[in-house]
């Protein structure tokens, strides 16, 4: 009893500050929670593919987060891209997945900061390019002993593949390293260091697609350069690659008579979204820079829209997203990983989905373009990132979470970025010569006038 009587003060005193510092770390928490504007963590992604995926998959994310880390996840989806942008700025909105293109408006707006990037998995061939004209080297045999410029951003399997070309076909040939397949494709351009041919990545989906590489690229600051080369050489495997670009694509049906851009001279056309980087903004760019001047246009109001009118015939064309396809589309039978798989993998029976593509192909790529980001708003608690970014990274280790993750925005893998990350990026749209402020008010206009009618907007 002595003994007993000795020691229950001490216990006493103890509970007292276990629960005192309970107490004390409750008020915190509330705090930090308050100081965030909402208790939950809102996440929004915005509507690029069919709205109930993105939902299910939005609340398969935030189940995990929740029973992870104890973090609660609210997954949302507005009804446009510029709902997004203006939930940022509003603090309706915590965390958002956004393209690029909504992005830098997001953060120039409202102070939205970048945190991870979308990587996305593809399956690319090489290609080695040369000039056109008399005495150009025709095929791999004439670069003996000749200047290649290669890209340092070819790595791995597919560079291992274009070395062994050119090591077979054309021995003693010799590398001029360069910066990327831009750069290669200018460097053959302007014969620099004595190039006479270009190593780049071979962008193409289907065989009725058309192409598109580091000529692509370099058209922007030298127009004609597809005319001026030729590929003399793609290799017959592809290999996957990590990639942070995509493309935009114009689409039209196999059978509409078109075949050149050029073709589409006032013919009625369907872009995506007003905010679509892919889907609009460098669709458009491609257009106008082809001279094309179209004739009635609408925005079908997502990605999938705008693949379904062409199929439809209720356009000549349309604009919507572009990857090429992975190993993932040919194990599942729709074969490509552009923006026509989003109605492609709704379709069970193989005859219907090789009857779709024959039907709907790809006309011309877009330059490349950064994958969408993760950004978070103004002054969200850098605490609870970290306690959501960990969560995400497990989520994406598990085999639910990589179906999860490739459903909402088809990546594979998240990387760290930073807003630096897009100077590249706004230097490209300043050269399409789009306002970005005045599509972006445009939108906003749209959406009152919907919410006015009742149709919501957020």
């Amino acid at each position: 009893m002595t003994q007993g009587r000795k020691f229950t003060p001490w216990i006493g005193w103890a509970l007292v500050i276990a629960l005192f510092v309970v107490f004390v770390w409750g008020l915190q928490r509330r705090s930090s929670l308050e100081a965030s504007g909402q208790k939950a963590v809102q996440m929004l992604f915005v509507p690029s593919v069919e709205q109930g995926t993105l939902v299910r998959r939005g609340d398969e994310l935030a189940r995990f987060v929740r029973a992870d880390s104890g973090l609660t996840l609210r997954s949302q989806v507005p009804t446009s891209y510029a709902a997004v942008i203006e939930a940022l700025g509003a603090g309706q909105a915590d965390v958002a997945w956004i393209p690029a293109f909504a992005y830098v408006l997001a953060n120039a707006r409202y102070g939205a900061e970048a945190r991870l990037q979308v990587v996305r998995s593809v399956d690319r061939y090489g290609v080695i390019v040369t000039r056109n004209g008399p005495g150009e080297p025709e095929r791999l045999e004439n670069l003996v002993d000749q200047k290649v410029a290669f890209p340092a951003t070819i790595k791995g399997r597919l560079r291992a593949m274009l070395v062994e070309l050119l090591d077979e076909y054309a021995p003693g040939w010799i590398e001029v390293p360069v910066a990327d397949d831009k750069q290669a494709v200018w460097f053959l351009a302007e014969r620099r260091d004595g190039v006479v041919a270009a190593a780049s990545r071979h962008v193409a989906s289907g065989p009725h697609d058309r192409v598109g590489d580091g000529r692509k690229e370099l058209e922007y600051d030298r127009p004609g350069t597809l005319l001026e080369t030729r590929i003399v050489h793609r290799t017959e495997q592809a290999a996957p690659e990590l990639s942070k670009v995509y493309y935009g694509s114009i689409l039209t049906r196999s059978d509409s008579g078109i075949d050149r851009l050029e073709d589409l001279n006032g013919k009625t056309f369907a872009f995506s979204d007003e905010t679509s980087t892919s889907g609009h903004i460098f669709a458009r760019a491609l257009l106008q820079r082809n001279k094309v001047e179209l004739g009635h246009i609408f925005f079908a109001g997502g990605h999938p829209n705008a693949v379904q009118a062409g199929e439809d015939g209720k356009v000549a064309g349309g604009a919507a997203f572009y990857s090429p396809p992975s190993a993932a589309n040919e194990r599942d039978g729709t074969k490509v990983g552009d923006a026509r798989f989003l109605i492609l993998k709704n379709m069970d029976d193989q005859d219907r989905r090789d009857e779709f593509l024959e039907k709907v192909r790809v006309l011309a790529l877009t330059d490349p373009i950064p994958n969408d980001v993760c950004c978070v708003r103004r002054g969200f608690p850098e605490s609870t990132w970290r306690q959501f970014e960990e969560s995400l990274h497990r989520f994406l280790e598990t085999p639910d979470g990589q179906g999860a993750f490739y459903d909402l925005v088809a990546g594979v893998a998240a990387a760290p970025c930073t807003d630096a990350d897009f100077d590249d990026f706004r230097d490209a749209l300043k050269r399409t010569g789009v306002s970005a402020s005045k599509l972006l008010e445009d939108a906003e206009a749209k959406l009152e006038r919907r919410k006015a009618k009742g149709g919501g907007g957020s």
